[in-house]
């Protein structure tokens, strides 16, 4: 299931600088990010994402699935032509899904030759320091700053003031990854999600002691549908959702109903990609842990990612 905003097309030279064309290829889905950096900031011309499920059981088997890689270098090879039509080479990178898998350079060679030119394999530490800069880049504030990206195969917690990261964590926990371990019926029986809430809160306050914080900002899938759905858009829209901030209370509230949906029940919301409707509720059940874990009273919403730091300056 694709989504995207931005029509591609023939670009001719142009004084602002060259398009560049940043792929991140997750655990769930694969993003396509064509931007620039102009006069007023950064110009986005697409930005698109596409689940594929590439880390589909890779945390039970190690390694990733032969359709699954399929599903991920088709989709790769239409984000090479679409980058082409911009005059951009494709810059990918993957991350902790890719990380976990045995055959892990079977994939990335494959890959390589889909697009061209390598793909950059991140380690946690660099996944949540690009998640961070892509947040702070824009956030243009000297206080604290905390970011939370939720990923299929895991999370990235950092900490940060203003545009410096004072510290970060990778934790192996993600939207798929607990939903393949704990979710067994649909819709998942409440002591699924018991489960769930204490193994995503017990491995933060483990791996991550922090002091309480009111504002906690979040990116990617999970919490960019939950904004979509908690303002009950018709269809996502990228400009109401990004910078949108919610309660803590709303969020649990949204994850203890769509618990109580079946699938197919949750499809029919339609600002909710069906493609993630079975692993919405574990991602959102991250979500609501890391807000009790920061001691956060209020979420920020951001349309962005990784992908956005690495769009590099002329």
């Amino acid at each position: 299931m694709s989504s995207q905003t931005g029509e591609p097309g023939p670009r001719a030279a142009d004084p602002r600088g060259s398009w560049r064309a940043v792929i991140d290829i997750g655990t769930n889905s694969v993003l396509l990010l064509v931007a620039r950096w102009g006069e007023r900031g950064l110009e986005i011309a697409l930005d698109q994402a596409t689940i594929t499920r590439l880390g589909k059981g890779v945390a039970a088997t190690g390694v990733l699935a032969p359709e699954s890689i399929g599903r991920t270098l088709a989709v790769l090879q239409d984000y090479r032509v679409t980058a082409e039509q911009y005059g951009a080479r494709p810059l990918a990178v993957t991350t902790e899904g890719v990380r976990l898998a045995k055959n892990r350079d079977e994939f990335l060679t494959l890959a390589a030759g889909v697009l061209g030119s390598p793909v950059r394999l991140l380690s946690g530490a660099e996944e949540a320091e690009l998640s961070f800069r892509s947040v702070a880049q824009e956030a243009g504030s000297s206080g604290p700053l905390r970011v939370l990206d939720i990923g299929g195969g895991s999370t990235e917690l950092a900490v940060g003031e203003g545009p410096r990261l004072i510290s970060s964590v990778s934790h192996r926990i993600g939207a798929v990854r607990l939903h393949e371990r704990f979710v067994k019926h649909d819709p998942p029986e409440p002591a699924e999600v018991v489960a769930m809430e204490i193994e995503a809160l017990d491995t933060f306050r483990r791996d991550q002691p922090l002091e309480a914080f009111p504002v906690l900002h979040g990116l990617a899938g999970t919490v960019t549908t939950a904004a979509a759905l908690l303002l009950e858009l018709p269809k996502y829209d990228r400009e109401r959702v990004d910078g949108s901030a919610f309660t803590a209370a709303q969020i649990r509230e949204l994850r203890d109903r769509l618990a109580q949906e079946t699938v197919a029940e949750r499809c029919r919301r339609p600002a909710l990609d069906p493609a993630r409707a079975d692993v919405v509720v574990a991602g959102l059940t991250i979500l609501v842990a890391a807000i009790q874990h920061c001691g956060a009273t209020s979420l920020v919403v951001r349309d962005r990612g990784l992908r956005y730091a690495l769009v590099e300056r002329d």
